[in-house]
């Protein structure tokens, strides 16, 4: 078995307020190293800090605001500005939230940080390396945090619905496009869709071609649906199946509404879960019918609401639905 220790822990930074009371100091501020501040992108960062003095002594920061600065390395652009929430402000501890939101808009990146200490009239630098220097550095990482890969369209495998009577499967594949990563997934949007679904790869674009994990199935589906490819495959293509055939159906009007839907022929093979989808079409809006299934033929059509602005007689079509739309990345 693979073991690997992890760590959970806060940053602390201890930097140095110089101390101008006047009091005699035994020893001058002289850290062995200076340590670099890490930022991860995509979760909140909360940076702990610890006021000294040149005797490293907590020095009470009362009455302070201390401004966090983000910077660029050049010194162009301010990142993000924000103040210190006191923790102890006797012991000098104090603490900023770099938010996830904040950092979404900032690339990853070698910056910058400093710290701006206001008490009264006084506005002064705080150190925060071993040459007195009043920016320290810090790198904006993705390590929790990818690169944005953007979304590519699949062409949806057409037709869907075919019209020629033919038993058995009726495969049909989408485009094959070139794999990306070890972790594919794909978003799918339905439309009162009937049908298997199923992920296929190769290692050229001309196959031969293998399923990719199990086939999904769907009935009457309406809702977004996703399907996770794990691996890392050079092609990958969509493979949809849908049963039934050659149904139809006709539509009367009356005063804009639809009075009727009258069902033509009930088709065969319509096999398989969920109802089949009536559309009906034309020049108005609101009609909505119903369809039924009996001995694998679509047997009744049922009228559920007449709509209203229908200029001429709409067309009626009885399919198992489709896919609108699929991307991925």
């Amino acid at each position: 078995m693979y073991s690997t220790t992890v760590y959970l822990y806060q940053q602390q930074q201890q930097v140095l307020i110089p101390d101008t009371s006047g009091a005699y100091f035994q020893r001058r501020w002289q850290p062995v190293y200076a340590k670099k501040l890490k930022v991860n992108r995509g979760v909140d960062n909360v940076i702990l800090f610890e006021f000294i003095n040149q005797d490293q002594k907590p020095v009470n920061i009362s009455g302070s605001t201390i401004n966090f600065k983000l910077i660029s390395q050049d010194g162009n652009d301010q990142l993000i500005s924000k103040d210190l929430v006191h923790l102890s402000s006797a012991y000098g501890r104090a603490k900023v939230t770099l938010t996830e939101e904040e950092l979404d808009t900032i690339d990853a990146q070698a910056a910058s940080w400093s710290l701006e200490r206001s008490s009264g009239d006084l506005n002064e630098a705080v150190f925060t390396d071993a040459y007195s220097s009043g920016r320290g550095q810090v790198d904006i990482v993705d390590s929790v945090y990818p690169d944005y890969v953007s979304s590519t369209i699949v062409e949806i495998p057409y037709p869907q619905n075919p019209t020629s009577a033919a038993s058995g499967d009726r495969n049909y594949t989408s485009q094959a496009f070139r794999a990306q990563n070890d972790l594919t997934t794909f978003q799918l949007d339905f439309d009162m869709f009937t049908g298997n679904v199923k992920v296929q790869s190769s290692e050229t674009q001309l196959g031969p071609w293998s399923d990719v994990g199990s086939q999904k199935v769907y009935a009457a589906q309406t809702n977004r649906d996703y399907i996770n490819v794990n691996g890392t495959y050079n092609w990958l293509r969509m493979q949809i199946n849908q049963y039934g055939l050659s149904a139809s159906a006709v539509a009367e009007v009356s005063g804009g509404a639809v009075t009727s839907v009258t069902l033509n022929g009930g088709g065969s093979e319509w096999y398989g879960l969920g109802a089949p989808r009536v559309k009906i079409n034309g020049l108005g809006t609101g009609a909505t019918a119903t369809a039924t299934v009996s001995a694998n033929a679509v047997s009744t059509i049922t009228l559920t609401s007449s709509g209203q602005g229908y200029i001429e007689v709409p067309t009626v079509t009885v399919d198992r639905g489709e896919i609108t739309q699929i991307l991925c990345r």
